[in-house]
């Protein structure tokens, strides 16, 4: 069972846009820098490459990341801090 992710409604808002453009644009940008490093030949020796799929991992990583967290959001009061 996975934890509850408490946010705000505005904490919320701001993941989902985060999340939104990683799968829309930034995949897209990271794809692109793939497909060009792959086009300069020699993948071993290609720091293009290797730096497009480290970033690549990180996006990847990223989006699994806040996938999760959205998921298991419980949207909480940013009024409810419970100090009086």
């Amino acid at each position: 069972m996975q934890e509850k992710e408490y946010l705000t409604q505005e904490r919320y808002k701001v993941l989902s846009e985060e999340l939104s453009y990683l799968k829309k644009t930034k995949r897209k940008e990271v794809a692109e820098q793939l497909e060009y490093a792959k086009s300069l030949g020699d993948l071993s020796e290609n720091a293009e490459y290797h730096e497009a799929r480290d970033m690549q991992g990180m996006v990847e990583d990223r989006i699994n990341k806040l996938e999760l967290v959205l998921k298991n959001a419980v949207i909480i009061s940013s009024h409810s801090t419970g100090l009086s």
